[in-house]
């Protein structure tokens, strides 16, 4: 194929050229038109269901317990709500370095944290979702179902 490469010949040299080396490469490509299976009666025509289910024994209670506890002891989501100080020894990453020893500044004066409080009467609508099982939200002292989609404002 060096000889396409030369500038010295025009367009039609080069597809003269080109085919001439298909004509070659075709000429030593031989097809296989024989095709044969060697045991017939051994291949599986249809696979099965992708939802097909052999019955299993079901594990015993130990057996279930054992896997819920290990999996809950391998489980990080149980320190999902701790703070990285509280769930770590030391500092993962350079960046958890800045603030990881330190402790806050100013302790929160009550008199300025304004944290959500309840009233009798969003207890007492939460006590009344909670008891009828309905799927109603209690929003302040108005129940909205669930599929409402309009402003609550």
């Amino acid at each position: 194929m060096a000889l396409l490469s030369n500038s010295n010949l025009d367009a039609v040299a080069k597809n003269s050229i080109w085919a001439e080396h298909v004509k070659k490469e075709n000429k030593t490509i031989k097809l296989g038109e024989t095709f044969s299976i060697r045991n017939p009666e051994s291949i599986v025509i249809l696979p099965e269901k992708p939802n097909r289910t052999r019955p299993a024994q079901s594990p015993s209670k130990e057996s279930v317990d054992a896997a819920a506890t290990l999996l809950l002891d391998m489980s990080y989501l149980k320190e999902t709500e701790k703070k990285p100080t509280e769930r770590l020894a030391l500092p993962v990453t350079a960046n958890m370095e800045y603030g990881f020893f330190s402790k806050p500044l100013n302790p929160t004066n009550p008199m300025f944290d304004y944290k959500t409080r309840t009233c009798d009467v969003t207890k007492y609508a939460n006590s009344f979702v909670n008891n009828t099982g309905s799927r109603w939200v209690a929003v302040c002292f108005v129940a909205i179902p669930t599929s409402f989609k309009g402003c609550l404002y």
